[in-house]
């Protein structure tokens, strides 16, 4: 049970101002004598204390509901042995009002039947007190008007409330929702970028630090060679530099139809050429018959040759890259020997997750490790396209 002190606490001030105005009225009902006088004997002071146990019903309505009913139910029930009062009766209405809508489920559950017995009793009492069949109708129609209505429109209006409250929950969820898709967006777009600038520029850079790595380390190189070494070195930084002005513009536009990189297969030569050209010794081959195949599955292919012979170039010597064509399935296998890299250039890793992601994306699968003295990529990417098609 409630501690005083608690219920005290939780009583609303507009509860309490009301009923403080509602006795007042009340009170001047009753002193004009508008009540049935039951017992014509009895002290009007009396006939305020069942009135004013329903006002006190309506200070606790909401700090607590089950309180609120028991307060009005021993006024009404006091007043129907004494005399019935016109303002108990309005005021005991709101008692059942706010148990309907502020008590327990459970507890209004049980009062709508209880209520229900209550009215067909009373109903009774005036059929044995002698009151022919347009009499008790009349006091059944009264009794539920005034008894029963109060209940359903509580029930009406905490239904409402709550459906309104379920509306509100579901619309923060979808907004919470929302928010999350469009963080999920940017994470997707921001490691789609990453990966393309990572993939895009971390090849000319490594062949541009091992370049210049080597020119501080040799001595012995004549002019030739160091005008050969330097040409390498600005082609790279004018090549890196132009593909990522290229990348930057096409986030600037804002352009969803261009894709930030469309390289395929047949570009994958040219990319040997430039390893050969900064010192990597590199063997390109393709196997099967060739035929068209998806934008990201080419795309994806080169930029697992690019990342492998990246690495190859940073951490090893003497690669060999091979494109597969099988049903349903290109095969992308690049191995290269390890050491003989003097001026090894430190990675971070991220371009072997970044390669990772790209195939599992398409649904296909990588192996990356050592094998032997070598080491070996292998990408199973499927295509969707077979031979026949």
């Amino acid at each position: 049970m409630t501690s005083p002190p608690g219920l005290l606490r939780r009583i609303r001030r507009g509860d309490l101002i009301a009923a403080g105005v509602i006795f007042v009225l009340g009170s001047l009902f009753i002193g004009l004598g508008v009540f049935e006088p039951y017992m014509v004997d009895l002290p009007l002071w009396v006939r305020f204390i069942p009135f004013g146990l329903t006002c006190l019903g309506v200070v606790v309505r909401r700090a607590s509901p089950g309180l609120c009913l028991a307060l009005g139910t021993v006024g009404f029930g006091t007043e129907i042995a004494i005399g019935v009062t016109f303002a108990t009766i309005c005021v005991y209405t709101d008692n059942l009002y706010a148990y309907a809508r502020y008590g327990p489920r459970r507890g209004v559950r049980v009062l709508t039947p209880a209520v229900v017995v209550g009215v067909l009793g009373l109903g009774g009492l005036v059929l044995l007190e002698g009151g022919g069949t347009t009499g008790v109708l009349t006091t059944l129609a009264i009794l539920a008007v005034v008894l029963l209505s109060p209940i359903a429109t509580g029930i009406i209006v905490r239904q409402a409330h709550d459906r309104a409250l379920l509306e509100r929950e579901r619309a923060e969820q979808m907004a919470r929702l929302a928010d999350v898709r469009r963080r999920e967006a940017v994470l997707r777009e921001r490691t789609v970028m990453a990966r393309e600038l990572h993939d895009t520029v971390a090849n000319y850079l490594s062949a541009i630090a091992l370049q210049s790595t080597a020119l501080q380390a040799r001595r012995d190189l004549d002019s030739d060679a160091v005008r050969t070494s330097i040409a390498a070195i600005r082609a790279s930084s004018v090549d890196g530099l132009a593909e990522l002005r290229r990348i930057i513009g096409i986030l600037r536009a804002g352009d969803e139809g261009e894709e930030l990189a469309a390289y395929r297969i047949d570009q994958i030569p040219e990319l040997a050429e430039r390893m050969r050209a900064v010192g990597l010794k590199v063997d390109f081959r393709t196997e099967g018959e060739p035929r068209d195949l998806p934008g990201e599955v080419e795309l994806t292919a080169y930029r697992v040759v690019q990342e492998s012979l990246t690495n190859a170039l940073k951490h090893g010597r003497d690669a060999v890259a091979a494109i597969e064509y099988t049903p349903g399935t290109l095969v992308v296998t690049v191995v290269n020997a390890l050491g003989g890299n003097e001026e090894a250039v430190p990675g971070a890793g991220s371009g072997l997750v970044g390669m990772t992601e790209r195939v599992r994306l398409l649904g296909g699968k990588v192996h990356a490790g050592p094998d032997g003295d070598r080491w070996a990529v292998r990408a199973e990417i499927p295509t969707g396209v077979t031979e026949h098609d």
